[in-house]
């Protein structure tokens, strides 16, 4: 084989691998922290839709693990897809579709609203009507309705959990004439290629919120679809719009009383509050105001991410407790984002 046979290969090898990124500084980091991860953890990242970036240490990508808080933003996907359709508004009220919120005097609460956190009701109820396996959806949606009172008017604080989200979840149902799994399916998991089922804590009420079970590999399939503006594979899943809305702060100034994501110290505005766009959060904004990157971690430790300034998309996947794994992950983030900014 002649040399300019082997400097081509050798080129179309960087060029289709990633090779012309140098991540061994990140390797070294994940494998000096993987106690954070309980030795167990699987990281990709992909720019393109081609894979840059792959580290599996004591798990892999195509295992499945659930992942919690993760599922929000699959979750939020789905109810654009409706906006998408026309069968929806953010601003419509939830009165429009469940009369029994407008009979409690909580019918004025928006999609919108349900969807970044700000519709008045705690994050959690005590009841935990968000979890409970014996219900239906529809079952536990109107005992929040009755019996889960608003603490703030709708629109003014925020405060992080599961209820809003499930209530948004029956609204979806009653549009679609569908059960929650089936419609992710139809208009996310399919399209997507993706693995994802809501188990947690089952079928008949699943957690909107944070239920789902997949693999790394069928969650950066949903990743690449946002970051290439809702195409996955030459099919449009989601609008352009869609997802410009998805990856924008919808919490229009409501003040943060509740949140497990204050800050992120490795934004180029560290001191600036985290703010939430529709089942992700906005942490990575440069010093001119310009969002960067948003994320969905989970309670259980895994963090997915997109980086639509470099078209990347990446996810660390593990399963521990988010205390341990938070800032260590939020580290590789950065390091991985300075490595693509020193190319850029």
């Amino acid at each position: 084989m002649s040399k300019i046979m082997i400097i081509l290969l050798c080129l179309y090898s960087t060029i289709v691998c990633g090779q012309q990124y140098d991540f061994s500084a990140v390797d070294k980091f994940i494998e000096a922290h993987t106690d954070a991860y309980d030795n167990g953890v699987a990281v990709m990242v992909s720019q393109n839709g081609k894979v840059i970036y792959k580290k599996e240490l004591g798990l892999h990508v195509d295992d499945k693990r659930l992942i919690a808080s993760c599922s929000k933003w699959l979750s939020g996907a789905v109810i654009l897809s409706l906006v998408d359709e026309g069968k929806l508004s953010l601003t419509d009220t939830v009165g429009k579709y469940l009369p029994i919120f407008t009979k409690y005097h909580k019918g004025n609460i928006t999609i919108r609203q349900l969807f970044s956190h700000t519709s008045g009701f705690p994050g959690n109820s005590d009841q935990h009507y968000e979890g409970k396996p014996f219900m239906t959806l529809e079952t536990a949606v109107d005992s929040i309705a009755a019996y889960v009172d608003m603490i703030h008017p709708a629109g003014t604080y925020f405060n992080y959990g599961g209820v809003s989200m499930q209530v948004a979840g029956r609204i979806a149902e009653v549009i679609s004439g569908k059960s929650w799994q089936a419609l992710f399916n139809e208009k996310i998991g399919n399209p997507c290629d993706m693995n994802a089922n809501y188990i947690i804590m089952s079928f008949r009420n699943p957690m909107i919120a944070g239920g789902v079970r997949t693999s790394a590999t069928d969650y950066m399939h949903f990743l690449e679809m946002i970051v290439n503006k809702g195409v996955y594979n030459n099919k449009r899943v989601l609008s352009e719009a869609a997802i410009a809305t998805m990856l924008q702060d919808q919490t229009n100034g409501a003040a943060i009383e509740n949140t497990p994501y204050p800050r992120n110290p490795f934004s180029p505005q560290p001191e600036k509050p985290v703010r939430y766009g529709i089942g992700n959060w906005i942490d990575v904004v440069s010093t001119d105001g310009k969002i960067l990157e948003t994320s969905s971690p989970g309670a259980f430790g895994t963090h997915p991410w997109q980086d639509e300034v470099h078209h990347v998309a990446g996810i660390i996947f593990t399963k521990t407790e988010l205390k341990k794994s938070a800032q260590v992950s939020l580290e590789i983030r950065k390091m991985i984002r300075d490595i693509l900014n020193s190319k850029s």
